[in-house]
């Protein structure tokens, strides 16, 4: 039994024995593989330091990427910007409407601006910020897209009405429409930006009430600082409503005689009649001052004063006076009413005046001197001698020189005292 129990005891030993060898054999693997793996954690680690380091919270690999996709982006850009310009442009050259090759060319530079835009915000994705600040770029992100939107949608408007709509005014007897139709491409971008700008906002999440109700308190006080501007608007309102002149009529207003280029909101553009300058008047100056509407008249009015010699014989004078009337009554370019008649005498001279009216639709300079020419021919047939003026210079009477002076105080030695 003892021996029984001396196997046993020992066979238990040997198991034990070899279950804890077995034990360190696999503590001693587990730790050389431990070792192993933080060895190349390490390693890699090491490699790999330069891209962790971290900027503004991103690190520089992630910098490296979002730039890399915003420079993409310009580049996708500037490619789709010349395919529009040297690929696309040839296909709607080639077609017999300009609708395409309008669209084309107004939509190009915003479609280019989205990608631009897309590509900004798509590698700003791959950065780290804070929640307040990233919705903060959101924000902007946002806005700046609305206001791409709007870019489009004018561009292409304005584009259509420049086409299409522009031509049918000018053709249009009509010349209300000419002064309506600026003022209302200007107010249709006026309403597109502030739509835009209050969307964005909102999308950008400002408080746009809040907004509004600031501008309100401001515009009050703006209205009191700009009512030279509000006075301007309702004188070109009060201009167009009643319509004491039109584009392209020639009027007289402090002091300016000159022909309409323009009637704006806020103020109307003069052509000078004489020295071709643009003069830019206020809208309010006409609801202040008269206006002459020179074109109301029957033609441009001219005139001219000859001034003839007295010798002149009163049956040529009176021969001058009906060869000028006959000359506004057969010419083409005058209209038949004239007034000519012997308007003054002087020491000197017999002056006629020749007031007549050229068509408005005339070349007026062209006109007037055309008539001073056969003016002229008809005084060299007919003998007729323009006044001169003279002047004659009587010679001064010669008077006797002075006696010499004698001095009576001399005395008798002839010394003076």
């Amino acid at each position: 039994m003892f021996i029984w129990a001396l196997l046993i005891i020992g066979c238990l030993s040997v198991t034990v024995t070899a279950q804890d060898n077995k034990k360190r054999t696999d503590s001693t693997s587990k730790s050389n593989t431990a070792k192993k793996q933080e060895a190349k954690a390490a390693k890699k680690t090491k490699s790999s330091g330069f891209f962790s380091k971290k900027y503004y919270g991103s690190t520089v690999k992630q910098w490296l990427i979002a730039l890399s996709i915003i420079l993409g982006a310009i580049i996708v850009g500037r490619i789709l910007y010349w395919f529009f310009t040297k690929i696309v442009r040839i296909f709607t050259d080639k077609t017999e409407t300009k609708l395409d090759d309008i669209i084309i060319d107004k939509i190009e530079e915003p479609i280019v601006a989205a990608i631009v835009i897309g590509g900004f915000w798509w590698g700003i994705s791959y950065l780290q910020f804070a929640i307040k600040t990233r919705n903060q770029i959101e924000g902007i992100i946002y806005l700046i897209i609305i206001l791409d939107i709007a870019w489009l949608i004018v561009r292409t408007i304005d584009g259509l009405i420049e086409e299409y709509i522009v031509p049918i005014v000018e053709e249009s007897e009509s010349n209300l429409d000419d002064a309506i139709l600026p003022i209302a491409r200007r107010g249709f971008k006026v309403i597109v930006w502030v739509i835009a700008v209050v969307v964005g906002l909102n999308n950008a999440g400002y408080d746009v009430a809040t907004v509004l109700a600031g501008l309100g308190i401001g515009g009050v006080a703006l209205a009191i600082g700009a009512r030279t501007t509000i006075m301007n608007i309702f004188g070109g309102l009060s201009v167009l409503i009643n319509q004491p002149f039109k584009i392209g009529d020639r009027i007289l207003i402090s002091g300016h005689d000159g022909y309409v280029q323009e009637i704006g909101l806020s103020n109307t553009r003069l052509r000078t009649f004489i020295d071709d300058y643009l003069v830019t008047i206020p809208n309010k100056v006409f609801t202040d001052k008269e206006v002459v509407n020179i074109s109301a008249a029957s033609g441009v009015k001219g005139v001219f004063f000859l001034n003839i010699s007295t010798n002149t014989v009163p049956e040529k004078i009176t021969g001058l006076t009906k060869f000028l009337q006959q000359l506004s009554i057969n010419h083409e370019h005058l209209e038949e009413d004239n007034k000519t008649t012997l308007q003054e005498f002087s020491d000197f001279s017999v002056m006629v005046r020749y007031v007549f009216y050229i068509k408005s639709t005339s070349p007026y300079w062209d006109i007037k001197t055309e008539l001073g020419v056969k003016i002229m021919q008809y005084f060299r047939e007919n003998n007729i001698i323009f006044a001169q003026r003279r002047v004659t210079f009587e010679p001064e009477e010669k008077t006797a020189p002075p006696p010499p002076d004698v001095d009576d105080d001399k005395d008798e030695s002839g010394f003076g005292f």
